[in-house]
């Protein structure tokens, strides 16, 4: 299992997803302890670390090979539920 480290902070998230490429499963933290959840601004700020972080565990694929792009959608499908799971089940709840 290849580990990503994005942040050492004690509150974060840790998205897990299949690379639709190379099918191993790979793992990134996304810290948010900094962020006021509660806010539209800490709200928007989480979202946007979230996507920034699945964009590097999903790679993109070749948009010229069509069966990658439903595999990369669903990489990028399961890594946001993973993370919305973990904030809820740490009563961080976003919105």
């Amino acid at each position: 299992m290849n580990t990503i480290a994005k942040a050492l902070a004690a509150a974060s998230l840790s998205l897990i997803a299949v690379a639709p490429a190379a099918a191993q499963q790979t793992q990134a933290s996304v810290r948010y302890s900094d962020l006021d959840l509660s806010s539209a601004a800490g709200a928007k700020a989480l979202n946007a670390r979230l996507l920034e972080t699945i964009d590097t565990v999903c790679e993109r694929p070749d948009m010229r090979s069509l069966w990658a792009i439903p595999a990369w959608q669903a990489c990028k499908d399961r890594a946001m539920s993973s993370a919305l799971e973990q904030l809820a089940a740490n009563g961080a709840l976003v919105g």
